[in-house]
């Protein structure tokens, strides 16, 4: 049996997504196992559906299986969201293949690419551009420019193409048997503002949800029940507005040393935050008054994100520490009983199960409930909160 990974969060579950899906089968793939974030995601922000409702979304239109990434991966810049998947998937260990998206549609380069930036030259040069006042993104590209030239520096600026340059590097520091395969993306790329025939980017998607449209040319047709139920539960500007009063409300609550303590916080921006924080009145404020050219809008998001649901440095020093299965079909029930045979790390498919884990296990599990319960706070109707919650598995 071949099975087939991908990386995602399918927020919300779209035609493009299900066109990877489709030609991951037509490459021979048997099996496919999706890795998605859970109620939060990479931009710093509450997905658009909760995870249960993009897990049924995706084993309607390919996937087998899909497990769940953890928040402190999922709420990451693209090395540590790359790395937390590619850690799961190989830590299944039966996952032959890792498939994702790319402008360029050149495994090869990509993969030369990963190799430059897991390079010690790299590294040293990086250092010289971060420290004139670049960006790390900015003096990332200049690095790989002056190193390996033009071609591998463009890879660094299209959005799948990180990401997947993320993954072969994530996949060379494991150490994995995984293969890397890109499927080249054509008809929408990332974050475009339109619609192009029956394919439109997510972001797309989610302002048109939020703003009550209706989005059903550009999904699954077998998805179209679900989303309009699940649509009406969406607050009419976006579900992290709904978390606005809280966020504002922990931020002022936090010493410049609980701001230092935050996940990718360094280099002072803890104080940048602080005053921002002090003299904003809302969260468009504060990330207006934070924002500069060393700081991205992105990851300012994330730090407050970050805040809001209680994750530190500390939590990032943890690696995966279990795979939780959030939903499966026949298929993945074979992938199933092939990673509870040959996996690395325990196999989570109900509460408890968690009773047997280690304590970094618990801990982290626990920060995920953590999170799922903050999530039940971003829509029209508040939902329950605790473990039984957050412990469902959709089986189709």
């Amino acid at each position: 049996m071949t099975v087939g990974g991908v990386i995602c969060e399918f927020n919300p579950f779209h035609n493009g997504h299900r066109y990877l899906l489709q030609r991951m089968r037509q490459d021979g793939t048997d099996g496919i196992v999706a890795c998605m974030s859970g109620s939060f995601t990479q931009r710093g922000e509450p997905a658009v559906f909760d995870k249960y409702v993009r897990t049924r979304a995706a084993l309607q239109n390919g996937a087998d299986i899909v497990i769940e990434l953890p928040s402190i991966f999922a709420c990451a810049g693209a090395e540590r969201f790359a790395f937390g998947g590619v850690f799961l998937l190989s830590a299944m260990g039966c996952v032959d293949r890792l498939y994702f998206g790319s402008e360029c549609g050149e495994i090869r380069l990509i993969q030369y690419t990963a190799e430059i930036l897991s390079g010690k030259e790299f590294s040293a040069v990086l250092q010289d551009y971060i420290q004139s006042g670049e960006t790390f993104a900015a003096a990332r590209e200049k690095t790989v420019r002056s190193v390996a030239g033009d071609k591998a520096a463009n890879i660094l600026t299209n959005p799948n193409d990180i990401l997947g340059t993320e993954y072969c590097k994530a996949l060379l520091r494991l150490n994995s048997p995984i293969k890397p395969v890109c499927i080249r993306r054509s008809s929408v790329l990332h974050d475009s503002p339109l619609p192009n025939g029956s394919f439109a980017s997510a972001s797309f998607l989610r302002r048109e949800l939020y703003q009550g449209n209706d989005i059903s040319p550009f999904i699954p047709e077998n998805t179209h029940q679900v989303v309009l139920a699940s649509a009406q539960s969406l607050p009419k500007s976006s579900r992290m507005a709904a978390l606005e009063g809280a966020m504002l409300y922990r931020l002022r609550m936090m010493s410049q040393n609980e701001l230092r303590s935050l996940p990718d916080i360094s280099e002072g921006l803890e104080n940048r935050l602080y005053t921002a924080i002090q003299r904003g009145t809302s969260i468009e404020e504060i990330l207006s008054l934070a924002k500069c050219k060393r700081y991205t809008l992105s990851r300012l998001q994330r730090c407050l994100l970050h805040a809001l649901l209680g994750l530190t440095k500390s939590n990032t020093t943890l690696l995966p520490q279990y795979i939780r299965v959030l939903g499966f079909n026949k298929t993945g029930q074979r992938i199933l009983r092939l990673c509870k045979q040959n996996a690395s790390l325990p196999v989570i498919t109900k509460h408890s199960q968690t009773s047997a884990l280690s304590i970094d296990a618990k801990q982290q599990y626990a920060l995920e409930c953590r999170c799922d319960d903050i999530y039940a706070l971003s829509g029209k109707n508040i939902l329950p909160c605790g473990t039984s919650a957050s412990a469902k598995m959709i089986v189709l």
